[in-house]
């Protein structure tokens, strides 16, 4: 994992910048969520004394790239060494930072999956990739935009360039930030597809996104499940004939696991399964909620719901690690879940998008919420969508936890797989199509092999859906669906979820804590995923992020129901 910041101060201002440089070093701490002992930090200041970059990492060997010309920082996947063209035009998924005598630049993806967060003050222009680390900087102080978080409440992650600090906001995709004289934000638009064809331009530029892994000394790792998007990840490999070695998490029942070994015997490849461990009485161990909540704060900064399972703290790996993530993309975004495509539909997703839940919320935060709405019915917009709030937003937030671990390559979120999905009717790609054609074409045999949940859409819509579902039938019948700990926790763990909840009294000015309540049933969310978004924003608006890590709670004991879910 990368951290970097960067601190250009206005003319005549260079005390403040000095200050700004010390609070970033005392917080550094607070703010990389990996053991203090692994952290490795360098610092370069421009000849005038006008711009400071400071860099942290627990990768070995890492350190930034540093010239005459100044300072390149890359934080994320690139294959190579950045060009001076756009980042967007680059290989791989990454932030872009770059300082010298005349100030800062700083570049985001297509899909901003490596954000950038910035901050001004009457004194400086602060620019990192750890939004609490710009704020401590700018400010010295935690100050939480409470308004900003009802989207974190109501749909577990951001819905706008917002964060949860007063004053920092993230950069959007594709775009650049310039700092000098003054702070400014380049925005390209994203693309909008209109061409039928494209699918052989995809597959190269996949290929391309990979083949930088071929002849490596360790073998790659992929998380496989059953569904479609770890498959084409599979099947590219194989395609590009780069070995690999398949991992899926769950119990052999799960049908996650069951899909995955027959993907992985018909490839021949290795699959090693992990499962969950359970005590003597049959119950699932897990950490306790308020745990949780406080590693997940911890990583993700307040931009991701507990509710979300993320990639422990570890030491770092250079073994590549590839998997599923974000194949919407190829599937045309949030249309990939929708059951139509009219104008209608699209305007009913936008509208729950933004404004889910809002009997739940107060008639401020709904208000905030239709201010960052999207009124439109057109096809690409939940294209759009999705690469800049489920991508930029809440896989950002996911990605700095798998970062600690190590960097994965992510073929789908590749600027040059994404510009050319993009540039394909985002209706073809919802049809799935693409993906079959891409799996397909890299490893035939995978192409009929079970799914788990539904069959291939083109198989169920349109004419002669009826012929090809019966033909498919015996290869995608749907399995039960599993048990899941976070949405039946027991009557205990329910109760500490609902307690903390209606006891946060600045969550009031969002939330209507009286219809708290009427989303616990006993032992049972009613509605599990929104109960713990509430969870979250509470313990973020009770905790100090800043302070020492509190006790641990331990572990506590779930009774299961099968199949299960890993936890």
């Amino acid at each position: 994992m990368r951290v970097f910041l960067a601190v250009s101060a206005r003319p005549h201002r260079l005390e403040a910048l000095g200050q700004a440089v010390r609070r970033a070093r005392d917080a550094i701490g607070a703010t990389f969520p990996v053991a203090a002992e692994r952290i490795r930090a360098s610092e370069w200041i421009s000849s005038n004394g006008g711009v400071h970059v400071l860099t942290w990492t627990n990768e070995p060997g890492w350190e930034p790239a540093t010239g005459p010309d100044g300072i390149t920082v890359v934080a994320g996947h690139h294959p190579g060494e950045p060009g001076r063209e756009p980042a967007t035009w680059q290989p791989g998924c990454f932030a872009l930072l770059r300082a010298g005598e005349h100030g800062i630049t700083a570049s985001t993806s297509i899909a901003p999956a490596d954000p950038v967060y910035h901050a001004e003050t009457p004194d400086l222009f602060v620019v990192g990739n750890r939004a609490l680390l710009v704020r401590l900087a700018a400010h010295g102080e935690v100050r939480y935009d409470v308004a900003a978080l009802q989207s974190v409440a109501r749909q577990g992650y951001f819905l706008s360039e917002e964060t949860p600090y007063a004053g920092v906001r993230a950069l959007p995709p594709a775009s650049e930030l310039a700092a000098g004289e003054r702070l400014t934000v380049t925005t390209e638009p994203l693309p909008v597809g209109r061409g039928r064809t494209g699918a052989a331009q995809v597959a190269e530029r996949m290929l391309e996104a990979v083949r930088p892994l071929a002849g490596g000394r360790d073998r790659v790792r992929v998380t496989l499940t059953g569904g479609r998007d770890s498959r084409l990840i599979a099947a590219l490999l194989h395609g590009a004939g780069i070995p690999f070695r398949a991992f899926t998490s769950g119990f052999d029942d799960h049908p996650d696991v069951v899909v995955a070994r027959e993907v992985a015997a018909a490839l021949g490849v290795e699959h090693d399964v992990t499962t969950p461990v359970l005590t003597q009485g049959n119950e699932l161990s897990v950490v306790h909620p308020a745990d949780r909540v406080h590693h997940v704060l911890r990583a993700c900064e307040g931009m991701l719901s507990a509710y979300e399972n993320i990639t422990a703290d570890a030491p770092y790996s250079d073994v590549p690690r590839l998997g599923g993530h974000n194949g919407e993309i190829l599937r045309g975004g949030y249309l990939s879940g929708m059951e139509e495509a009219t104008p209608e539909a699209i305007r009913r997703r936008t509208e729950t998008l933004f404004l889910a839940h809002r009997g739940l919320f107060t008639d401020t935060a709904n208000d905030h919420a239709e201010e960052l709405s999207w009124s439109s019915d057109a096809l690409h917009v939940p294209d759009h969508l999705y690469v800049r709030f489920r991508v930029g937003r809440w896989h950002a937030a996911a990605r700095a936890a798998m970062l600690r671990q190590g960097t994965p390559v992510q073929p789908f979120l590749d600027n040059r797989v994404v510009r050319a999905a993009l540039g394909m009717d985002p209706g073809v790609r919802r049809s799935e199509r693409l993906v079959h054609r891409l799996i397909r074409t890299f490893a035939p045999p995978l192409a009929e092999l079970p799914l788990e949940g539904r069959p291939w859409r083109f198989r169920t819509e349109g004419r002669f859906a009826r012929w090809r579902n019966k033909a498919a039938r015996h290869i995608s019948a749907p399995r039960p669906k599993p048990w899941n700990w976070r949405t039946e926790p027991g009557q205990e763990l329910a109760e500490e979820l609902r307690e903390t909840i209606v006891a946060c009294s600045r969550l009031g000015e969002i939330v209507r804590l009286d219809k708290v309540p009427a989303l616990f049933d006993g032992g049972r969310l009613v509605k599990p995923a929104l109960v713990w978004h509430l969870y979250t924003v509470a313990g973020l608006l009770g905790a100090d992020l800043t302070a020492p890590g509190t006790a641990s709670r331990g572990r506590v004991t779930v009774p299961t129901k099968r199949p299960l879910m890993a936890s």
